[in-house]
């Protein structure tokens, strides 16, 4: 902590110095002036928690001093130190916030009890301090949440407004029932890959900075305000109300103002100017439409106004009109079948002068529909046992470097995406073929015991109908008929050592009850175990 002593004779700063153990108090500086303009200039530079000042001196004298502190330095102590008992100066003390008023000669316990005094005053409203300042970091943090909650919160349902009316009579003054507004949204689907690789890492860095510049380009509050609309994906949007026939004019300022920060320009969706508060929701949906409309091959605009009398052209090319041949193209695992089979989809979709957002979720959606598909073709264990790569259940939306539909890489990633499916399908295939000879050795060391497949399923951490399935491709017979034919061997084998017992063969061969299997014996060979035995030994 620091002090400073003003005082315009210096044995008294000195003597000061030496009445008390600065140090065991927590002072670590100890400033001096000899004047009140002096003093001023190391209250600002040095801002020390309490200062000691005379009254009487040249240049600029102590009430001057308390003055000046009261209005800058409200948070420093005061304390006066005088050899003048003037009723003046000691109102003035009280008026400017002095904490006491001392005499010359100085008696050290006042000074000791009048410092303590204020080292504690200073300590306690500190403390308040921090804890005022970290309530309004909190507060402040938490105000966009609570922005964006309210916001979206009436786009979804503007009927919540008048549950939330005071709150936005507070917030937003000029937002008032009836008033014209209109939404815009920003597409951050479309955005310049220089933006997107800058905050390749942090999309909740992005959305916050593009946020703050537009709501410093609105005029937010008072002419609209910008905020992140949550409701599955999340959007920036925007609400215009200020002057919403200018929104427009607006959204381009804002382009030009991240053209300036970021180097680039992002495309807005903008709906038509409606009623508070039911026409918001309209206005927000129209501002959808328009972006979704927009041509993602080329760009003919970067603020897309809603067009009622605008229409998509039909989704009258599928994806799923070429199954069959991606899925060949799959099945055999060759990275040239499958980007034939994609070079000619591509080659239709090149046709088309006009790609939107609605036939891309369209081509997604197929896309996603035959993976699902051929999932459970190729995978027959359950799907949630295939780990495909995270790209692979999505169509991307890959963008060349104006933000435009990029075909190119769209072949690229669709062919990548493809043969990273055929070589899992490959690879998933060995593992099978691999565990189904595993669990064959396990059931081949466990004849002894009765094994039922729900156990060898649990095993393995398989579902029983995906063992049975699978074993049976794999070896042309079920895993009763397997066990039953291997312990059948094993019996024949066992029977021709004369000193084993039919009853212990059986308990060797996973049967509890001798004349069972002496049953299944006879039914498989026609002969019962003691008849083989003779038939094999020559036993009379």
């Amino acid at each position: 902590m620091k002090i400073l002593i003003v005082d315009d004779e210096k044995h008294v700063r000195e003597a000061i110095k030496l009445l008390l153990d600065w140090s065991a108090l927590g002072i670590e500086t100890i400033l001096e002036a000899a004047d009140g303009a002096s003093a001023i200039e190391l209250i600002e530079a040095e801002r020390p928690q309490i200062v000691y000042t005379d009254m009487m001196m040249p240049n600029m004298d102590g009430i001057s001093v308390l003055r000046w502190i009261k209005e800058n330095a409200p948070a420093c102590k005061t304390i006066v130190i005088s050899g003048h008992d003037d009723f003046e100066f000691v109102r003035g003390t009280v008026q400017y916030g002095g904490m006491d008023y001392l005499l010359k000669p100085i008696d050290a316990e006042q000074l000791l009890d009048v410092t303590n005094k204020a080292l504690r005053s200073w300590s306690e409203e500190e403390r308040e301090r921090l804890e005022s300042q970290m309530r309004s970091i909190r507060i402040n943090s938490l105000r966009p949440v609570y922005y964006d909650k309210l916001l979206t919160n009436l786009i979804a349902d503007p009927a919540t407004y008048f549950a939330e009316k005071a709150s936005f009579a507070q917030e937003f003054p000029r937002l008032t029932e009836g008033a014209p507004c209109r939404a815009s949204l920003l597409a951050t689907d479309t955005m310049h890959g220089k933006l997107r690789d800058k905050f390749a890492a942090h999309t909740d860095l992005l959305l916050f900075s593009l946020t703050n510049i537009c709501n410093e380009l609105l005029n937010a509050p008072d002419d609209g305000f910008a905020f992140r609309f949550w409701s599955g994906s999340q959007q920036i949007a925007l609400l215009h109300w200020g002057r919403p026939e200018r929104a427009e004019q607006v959204l381009e300022a804002i382009n030009d103002g991240l053209y300036r920060t970021f180097g680039t320009r992002v495309e807005f969706g903008i709906g038509s100017a409606r009623p508070f508060p039911h026409g918001a929701k309209q206005s927000h949906a129209e501002a959808e439409t328009a972006l979704r409309q927009r041509n993602l091959r080329k760009r003919s605009a970067w603020v897309h106004v809603f067009d009622p009398q605008k229409h998509s052209p039909p989704a009258d090319l599928h994806f799923s009109d070429y199954e069959e041949r991606v899925r060949l193209a799959i099945r055999s695992a060759s990275k040239e079948k499958i980007a034939e089979a994609v070079d000619d989809w591509i080659a239709e979709v090149r046709k088309k002068d006009v790609v939107t957002m609605d036939h891309l979720d369209l081509w997604r959606h197929e896309f996603q529909v035959l993976q699902s598909r051929w999932i459970k073709e190729f995978f027959p264990v359950d799907e949630a046992d295939v780990q495909l790569p995270p790209e692979g259940g999505t169509l991307p939306l890959p963008l060349n470097g104006q933000g435009e539909l990029s075909l190119d890489r769209l072949r690229d990633e669709m062919t990548a995406s493809l043969v990273r499916l055929a070589e899992l399908a490959v690879k998933v295939t060995q593992q099978e073929s691999h565990l189904i000879y595993e669990i064959a050795r396990y059931l081949q060391s466990r004849l002894d015991r009765d094994i039922s497949v729900q156990e060898v399923a649990a095993h393995f951490y398989l579902s029983r109908e995906y063992v049975s399935r699978r074993f049976k491709q794999e070896f042309g017979e079920t895993i009763s008929d397997f066990l039953l034919r291997h312990r059948m061997e094993r019996a024949k084998t066992l029977l021709l050592n004369p000193a084993l017992k039919i009853v212990q063969i059986a308990h060797m061969t996973g049967y509890e009850d001798e004349k069972y299997f002496s049953k299944v014996f006879k039914k498989t060979f026609g002969e019962s175990p003691a008849e083989y035995r003779k038939k094999q030994t020559g036993e009379a």
